[in-house]
């Protein structure tokens, strides 16, 4: 790891590294799993233990279903960083990434006073959520078990997604109490840099940032070929991504996403959108652009077609347009499951169906997509990560529709008695389990059999996350 910054960057002479890098990457544990919700919280009364005059450990409130939120608190610099990890309960990479930063920062005097910060971290801000992934944490680690036990919810219940905002026709003020939380520590501590800690299923690295800041992403480009990791240089993740440099993409805001449905399609972006915003806009919502935040996305599985960008014979647009159709074949085939038992799913508490109703009410992303592929941006052939991207990524992530709807059923299921449930409604939601889980076993095989992938391991993982992390923190603090 000595090499990670051999050669010089432009820039690199109004910044120059004062971190070990090398020796805090060695440190890194070689994991070989995710931890539980119950775990991290063993560890970090174990690091409160262990570092009693550097660690300060608080309760800074509740989860939807009553479990307390603790918040870390390390050192005393002039400025403050706010570093959450599971905003999206799916997401684990994070949560690893903060345990080790804690006790890297607690056992570092030096590298807490080189950086100036005083760090406030939250190992896992989607505790409930994070409880109904559990079920993949330990492995076997591949892409058939992962998405037997996925969960991922609905915009209107996600953390990262609900901070208030107005905009247009769009005015959202529900934020959800693991938000609160969040909002109450961005208007109380007004981060310098906050680092929310999100990872993907498949695909390959890629960034946003608040502002363009072209010294980091050679460094950034480094450590992900040293640890492995492809960059993710197909389609973006939304059409709407302003890019800074290659697989580096300015923090995303909802007047981003809105101001694309009203220009690719007749809806009022306004009249189904029930979520807000993200933490980044929140916290910059006065234009004084106070807070850098900063998101490393990783992923857990990856092919090789993920970065390679030589060109194929076929059009970017036709190959949009395939991908549509596609997922709406994967939807039409997951309703037909959905609407034979939807009057026995719950809307209020079966937080898998409310996920699934959001994921099968989009068809007016697709439109806007349909529009979208046939714009000059669209022009021109596609590259193999492009196509990579639209008919495979893609379908991978429409499978998990098909685990929503087996795990909404097999809620209701496990609560029959609960319910009241007769005879012929047990015998329908047996049935309709049975039909998704058929459908969600083909998928798999599907998958298993096309996406000839790689499993990444988690120490690369961590070691990107929390490389790029303390860098672009290093240059936030000497730049502010």
């Amino acid at each position: 790891m000595d090499c990670i910054f051999k050669h010089p960057v432009p820039g690199e002479e109004r910044w120059k590294l004062t971190m070990d890098l090398a020796n805090i990457v060695k440190r890194i544990p070689d994991y070989s799993c995710f931890l539980t919700v119950d775990e991290l919280d063993s560890s970090t009364a174990q690091l409160a233990k262990d570092f009693p005059d550097r660690v300060e450990v608080s309760c800074v409130g509740h989860s939807r279903q009553g479990s307390p939120i603790q918040l870390i608190k390390i050192g005393h610099g002039s400025k403050n960083a706010l570093v959450f990890a599971c905003p999206h309960p799916n997401e684990p990479i994070g949560s690893l990434t903060v345990d080790f930063l804690t006790r890297e920062l607690a056992s570092n005097p030096q590298l807490e006073k080189e950086l100036d910060y005083t760090w406030y971290f939250i190992k896992c801000i989607d505790i409930d959520g994070s409880r109904m992934n559990e079920g993949w944490f330990k492995g076997p680690f591949g892409i058939t078990n992962y998405m037997h036990h996925y969960f991922r919810p609905a915009f209107r219940d996600q953390v990262e997604w609900t901070f208030p905002v107005t905009y247009k026709k769009l005015h959202f003020n529900s934020p959800i109490p693991e938000t609160e939380v969040l909002m109450e520590l961005i208007d109380t501590l007004h981060p310098e840099f906050m680092f929310s800690l999100h990872n993907l299923g498949f695909g390959g690295a890629y960034w946003y940032i608040s502002k363009d800041i072209p010294e980091l992403y050679p460094k950034f480009y480094h450590i992900t070929k040293q640890m492995g990791v492809p960059r993710k240089l197909g389609e973006a993740e939304t059409p709407y991504a302003v890019s800074f440099a290659p697989a580096v993409f300015q923090m995303m805001k909802a007047k981003d996403s809105y101001d694309y449905t009203e220009r690719f399609t007749n809806q009022d972006p306004a009249a189904k959108r029930d979520y807000g915003t993200s933490s980044d806009e929140y916290a910059n919502r006065d234009g004084k652009d106070r807070t850098m935040t900063f998101v490393c996305e990783l992923p857990y599985f990856y092919s090789d077609k993920i970065d390679d960008t030589s060109y194929t014979e076929r059009d970017r647009s036709d190959v949009i347009l395939e991908s549509c159709d596609m997922k709406e074949k994967l939807d039409a085939q997951t309703r037909q499951v959905y609407d034979a038992v939807i009057s026995l799913l719950s809307p209020e508490d079966n937080y898998f169906r409310r996920a699934l109703d959001e994921k099968l009410g989009g068809a007016e992303s697709i439109q806007a997509q349909r529009a979208w592929a046939k714009s000059p941006q669209c022009a021109g052939k596609a590259t193999q990560a492009q196509m990579f991207d639209n008919l495979y990524v893609m379908r991978y992530f429409r499978c998990t529709n098909l685990c929503l709807l087996t795990r909404a059923i097999a809620f209701e299921l496990e609560r029959a008695a609960q319910r009241h449930f007769d005879s012929a409604q047990m015998d329908a939601l047996k049935k309709a389990h049975a039909d998704a889980e058929a459908l969600l076993d083909s998928e798999c095989a599907y998958l298993e059999e096309n996406m000839n992938y790689q499993i990444t391991p988690i120490r690369n993982l961590v070691t990107v996350q929390v490389v790029c992390g303390l860098l672009t923190a290093e240059y936030v603090s000497s730049h502010s």
